[in-house]
């Protein structure tokens, strides 16, 4: 009984090691980037939605184009330890907005995000993982900020890394679209099947600050 005890044990140690392992993002100050372990939400090749990347645990964890296998939490203080400034500018009155017109863009200091994973050709931009499809005009490019609402996801836990539009629950949101676009359709989003890899694929998310 006691060698099946510490079998056990020695399992259940091993297999904390594996999730501890899997369920952390690497931080390189010196290159000023993070490395975010994440797996690809085939739903969302094909169906819209705003959420890019979210933690899989968080209330937006299965709406989104990638889940995140880390705490949106531990994103928030890796951009801080980067030296990252939030903006804090978006409040949930500003989600209300009737159009981009009415509403307001993110700030907060810039970032960039590219995507690897096994048999990716190099780092892949989100902008080429990401289908904008506009109502009227023409799609544009990702200005993502590190935007903030720590306060929010710590009351809430969205789960939200990183918005199409700018949001007051991501964490980093895209000043491109201000608040308001998405809720007279001005634009939509959805994963392009024809760059992401299949459903369940586990890719490698990488956010750098931009100086």
């Amino acid at each position: 009984m006691k060698k099946l005890l510490f079998a056990i044990a020695l399992l259940c140690v091993a297999v904390s090691a594996v999730c501890a392992e899997e369920l952390s993002l690497t931080v390189n100050k010196e290159k000023g980037e993070i490395i975010i372990p994440a797996e690809v939400n085939g739903k969302y090749l094909v169906s819209p939605t705003k959420h890019a990347l979210s933690y899989y645990k968080g209330g937006n964890g299965e709406k989104s184009i990638m889940r995140s296998l880390v705490s949106e939490i531990d994103f928030y203080n890796a951009l801080s330890e980067l030296g990252a400034k939030a903006g804090n500018n978006i409040t949930p009155a500003d989600m209300k907005a009737r159009s981009s017109a009415e509403g307001k863009a993110t700030e907060g200091d810039k970032l960039s995000v590219f995507l690897t994973w096994e048999g990716s050709d190099g780092e892949i931009p989100l902008d080429d993982a990401v289908v904008s499809e506009v109502r009227d005009g023409e799609a544009r490019p990702l200005d993502l900020r590190f935007t903030g609402n720590l306060e929010f996801a710590q009351k809430y836990r969205p789960g939200c890394y990183i918005c199409l539009d700018s949001c007051a629950a991501g964490i980093s949101t895209n000043a491109a679209w201000p608040t308001g676009s998405l809720n007279n359709k001005e634009v939509s989003f959805h994963g392009n099947p024809d760059v992401l890899p299949p459903d369940g694929t586990r890719v490698n998310v990488i956010v750098r600050l931009v100086k």
